[in-house]
């Protein structure tokens, strides 16, 4: 089966959400030795490709991660990781062949917004809760999370397992025993929240988003990120398979298409609004964007103020004949486009 993949965003100091599931969804993680295995595996990751694990969690068939990675390397870390721990699962298995499915997802996460990054935190260690495995409270009956490390005293963590940062996040600036039973705390209430919600609850609908797209992260962020795309690869548009990453990228270059065009016509986004939803102007502009950006026509009726989606419709086809007078501008529209 092809799988939508996202085109990666790497910087230094990156941070993400990284989870994948076992081939076929089978079961990857049978036994605290499969467990110990994976761990003992995401460590010598974080030593070689100076990686740092703020967060982690191992449900039976995928695994999540809230993973920095200092050094931009996000890519050739995680082709060690699950290589070489594939390699030494089948080798303890005595199995062969592909163990997780497909390609790992990574969403970046806002990098000035702490919100997000404990947004991230929350979601890894409350999985086992929202799966039903275990009840309110009891967050640290489940052995194979980062959530009992963080409620230990550093001395009994793993060295590449970073604290300070997701403390600090939740609102407790030291790690001490009351800002860990502080935290305990937090996440308790969290857990209460989180299965009070009811179906279609702001909270529940945020929740089963966190696992959708490629970003977390509020619009400025993700602006950046489409840039940051775009340096890295100038054909990023052409490149990018993944649904939710094509439509922003082209959403982002189209608009930045209609500025040029108003421009051209010595207009401007305001004069928008007063002009007729089925203006020849907007019609060939629409007509445009249209043929040749991944974007809906109800996006083009909204960003050229055209009315109902119907209207870019009938633009196509202006697009398409335009006339004398437009195809000079039609001309014109290919060449500041490029």
């Amino acid at each position: 089966m092809f799988m939508a993949r996202a085109l990666r965003v790497e910087y230094e100091g990156a941070r993400y959400h990284v989870m994948c599931r076992g081939n076929h969804s089978q079961t990857i993680f049978h036994s605290q030795e499969d467990a110990d295995l994976f761990t003992k595996t995401l460590g010598e990751m974080c030593s070689r490709n100076q990686t740092v694990v703020h967060a982690w969690c191992l449900m039976s068939n995928h695994y999540h991660l809230l993973l920095e990675t200092p050094a931009g390397n996000l890519v050739s870390a995680m082709k060690w990781l699950q290589a070489t721990f594939t390699q030494r699962y089948n080798a303890r298995h005595k199995l062969w062949g592909h163990l997780f499915q497909g390609r790992y997802k990574a969403k970046v996460i806002d990098d000035e917004d702490g919100r997000y990054f404990r947004a991230v935190g929350d979601y890894i260690h409350l999985n086992p809760a929202e799966a039903g495995l275990i009840k309110p409270g009891e967050l640290s009956k489940w052995p194979w999370s980062s959530f009992v490390q963080y409620i230990s005293p550093p001395s009994e963590r793993p060295k590449w397992l970073r604290a300070e940062d997701l403390l600090g996040a939740c609102g407790i600036p030291r790690d001490t025993p009351a800002g860990r039973l502080a935290f305990s705390e937090y996440m308790t209430l969290r857990q209460r929240s989180l299965l009070r919600a009811k179906a279609g609850s702001p909270e529940r609908s945020e929740w089963e988003r966190m696992e959708r797209g490629w970003i977390h992260g509020n619009q400025s962020f993700r602006d950046r990120m489409l840039e940051c795309l775009r340096d890295a690869d100038p054909e990023a548009l052409r490149h990018a398979h993944d649904l939710n990453q094509r439509r922003e990228l082209g959403e982002s270059s189209a608009l930045k298409v209609v500025e040029r065009c108003l421009k051209v016509l010595g207009l401007s986004s305001g004069d928008l609004l007063s002009m007729k939803k089925g203006d020849e102007r907007k019609q060939i502009i629409a007509g445009y964007i249209r043929y040749h950006y991944p974007v809906s026509a109800a996006w083009v009726a909204d960003v050229l103020q055209m009315g109902h989606y119907t209207t870019v419709s009938r633009a196509m086809r202006f697009y398409d004949h335009p006339g004398a007078e437009w195809d000079v501008f039609k001309q014109e529209i290919l060449k500041i486009t490029g």
